[in-house]
C-alpha cells in the first residue's frame, strides 16, 4: 500500500470514530419516552400563579424568543413578594433536548448586553418538600452612562423520565448537559432570575433561592403527576 493513502484511511478512521462516539452519547437514552414535548406541555396550565407569598404575573414572549429558545410551549411569568415586594422571574420551557440544551443564560444574557461576573456555579437549592435540586447559578451585568443593573440567574434541566432537576457538569465543572441528555424527544428548562441586592453575598440570599424552595415542589406536582410527592406548599386553587 502506497505510503500516499495512509493520511487518507487515518482521516476516514478518525471520522467513523468520532461518528460512532457522537451517535452513542447523543441517542435518545430514554426512548421509553410515551410523551413528546407538545403533550407535556399541556401540563404547564397546572403551574401555580399563586404560591404562600408569592404572585405572578404572565409576561409576554416574543414568537423569535421562543423558537430560538426551542421551546414547544412554556411559562413566562413574574411572581411578587406580597410583603417585601422582592420580584423573581420564572421562564419554564419544554422541548427537544437539542434545542433546549444550548440556550443558556451564559450565552443569552452576553447577546442581551450583559456580561457575567464570576464563574458560573453549581448550586444546592433547598425545597419545602426536602427533595432540593442542584442547579446553575451565575451573576450578570448590564450597565450604561445612567444604569447599574445585576442578575442572579438559577437554570438545570429536568428528564420527563428522571423526574429531577439537575446541572449535568463534566469533571472540570463546565455545563454537560448536550450529552448528559442525548437527543431526548422532551427536555424540561427552568430559570429563576432575580435582582442582585446590595448586602446579598451568596446565592442563597438572592429571593429566587427563596422562591424556588415553595415554587420547585408545585412545579413537580404539575409536571409529574403521576409521581407520589410529599406535601407541597399551599396554592390558590384559583389557578
Amino acid at each position: 500500500m502506497s505510503r500516499g493513502y495512509l493520511p487518507v484511511i487515518l482521516t476516514a478512521a478518525l471520522i467513523g470514530v468520532l461518528t460512532f462516539v457522537e451517535g452513542y452519547y447523543m441517542k435518545d437514552r430514554w426512548g421509553s419516552l410515551a410523551a413528546e414535548a407538545g403533550e407535556l406541555g399541556q401540563r404547564f396550565d397546572q403551574v401555580p400563579k399563586e404560591i404562600g407569598p408569592w404572585t405572578g404575573q404572565d409576561l409576554p414572549v416574543d414568537d423569535l424568543v421562543s423558537k430560538t429558545a426551542g421551546a414547544v410551549n412554556y411559562v413566562s411569568r413574574l411572581y411578587t413578594h406580597n410583603g417585601t415586594g422582592e420580584q423573581v422571574k420564572l421562564w419554564l420551557i419544554v422541548g427537544h433536548s437539542r434545542d433546549i440544551v444550548r440556550h443558556t443564560p451564559s450565552i443569552c444574557y452576553p447577546a442581551s448586553g450583559f456580561r457575567q461576573q464570576g464563574e458560573t456555579q453549581r448550586h444546592h437549592l433547598d425545597t419545602a418538600d426536602g427533595k432540593g435540586a442542584v442547579f446553575f447559578t451565575g451573576k450578570f451585568i448590564k450597565e450604561d452612562a445612567f444604569s447599574h443593573h445585576v442578575e442572579r440567574v438559577f437554570w438545570a434541566w429536568n428528564h420527563p423520565d428522571e423526574h429531577a432537576w439537575d446541572s449535568p457538569a463534566d469533571s472540570n465543572g463546565r455545563e454537560n448537559a448536550r450529552y448528559h441528555y442525548g437527543l431526548a424527544r422532551a427536555l424540561y428548562k427552568m430559570y429563576f432570575t432575580s435582582a442582585v441586592m446590595q448586602d446579598e453575598e451568596t446565592a442563597s440570599e438572592n429571593a429566587a433561592a427563596d422562591f424556588a424552595s415553595v415554587m420547585l415542589p408545585a412545579v413537580d406536582a404539575a409536571l409529574f403527576p403521576e409521581t407520589p410527592a410529599a406535601e407541597a406548599p399551599e396554592t390558590n386553587p384559583a389557578n
